[in-house]
């Protein structure tokens, strides 16, 4: 009998395994067509390609509209992503440490943007801002994506507090230490590692970030994805396909760098 229940639990797991590769292979799958599209050498895909080539590669670079669009993107990222950690670790502070009333409800409100479309969002900042004198293009952009990108970093600072002890913060405060000195010698340091997930879901959002930014941008301040859609609208050559693959390369090392310095599993788990 316990032979039998065996053999029956190690067919189920063989199931379960080939459903979850199964799963997994449809999902990669468009990343796969995408990466080997932007190899060929011809204008059209096919199964068969007559050569690899990286020329596409060398077409986005040569491209101005799209290595402006491409700095445009990396500096919005690069000012979103410290703006949201800044602003993610004392909110994620009184939420977990602090006693604030409607606690719950606060966090819920902080985590809507995760929930509500992009869509929605981009229409509501572009109501705002065409009642509102808030600069240019680019600053609007930046006010945009931070407001949007923020609950990816106060999750994943909430989910590493929730994780922490208050045993070490509380003998910190027997031995004398300061406000100052608990935070950046003690609370700080063990927060890293949701800085760093945080920060990467941040980054990523910001630079692939589409349904905000086709409301906000204008002809001077253009984003990778708007630009590369309005160029699938004129032309079909497999640039744009090599500029996804730049993009998933960027993404796969970062996962990457999450992995080498906390671990996969703790950075799924934080997020």
């Amino acid at each position: 009998m316990r032979a039998k229940q065996e053999r029956r639990d190690a067919h189920e797991s063989t199931v379960v395994r080939f459903l979850g590769i199964a799963i997994a292979s449809f999902l990669l799958l468009p990343v796969v067509f995408i990466v080997f599209y932007s190899f060929q050498s011809g204008i059209y895909f096919t199964l068969l390609p007559s050569g690899l080539s990286i020329k596409w590669f060398s077409s986005f670079f040569a491209s101005a509209t799209f290595r402006r669009a491409l700095w445009t993107s990396l500096s919005i990222a690069g000012l979103v992503t410290p703006l949201c950690c800044l602003v993610a670790v004392p909110t994620a502070l009184a939420l977990v440490r602090g006693n604030l009333p409607g606690r719950e409800v606060i966090n819920a409100f902080l985590l809507s943007p995760i929930i509500v479309p992009g869509v929605v969002t981009g229409i509501a900042f572009l109501s705002l801002f065409s009642r509102t004198d808030s600069g240019s293009s680019f600053v609007r952009l930046i006010i945009a994506m931070t407001c949007f990108a923020l609950p990816f970093a106060v999750r994943s600072v909430v989910a590493n507090l929730h994780g922490l002890p208050t045993v070490i913060e509380e003998a910190a405060r027997d031995l004398g230490a300061s406000s100052r000195q608990l935070f950046f010698h003690v609370i700080l340091p063990q927060l890293r590692p949701g800085l760093l997930a945080g920060a990467i879901f941040v980054f990523v959002e910001a630079i692939d970030n589409f349904s905000i930014a086709a409301f906000l941008t204008d002809t001077r301040t253009t984003t990778l994805p708007v630009e590369a859609y309005s160029y699938i609208r004129d032309f079909d050559d497999p640039t744009v396909a090599a500029m996804a693959t730049l993009l998933i390369a960027l993404s796969t090392g970062l996962l990457f760098l999450a992995e080498r310095v906390i671990g996969l599993e703790g950075f799924l788990r934080l997020n």
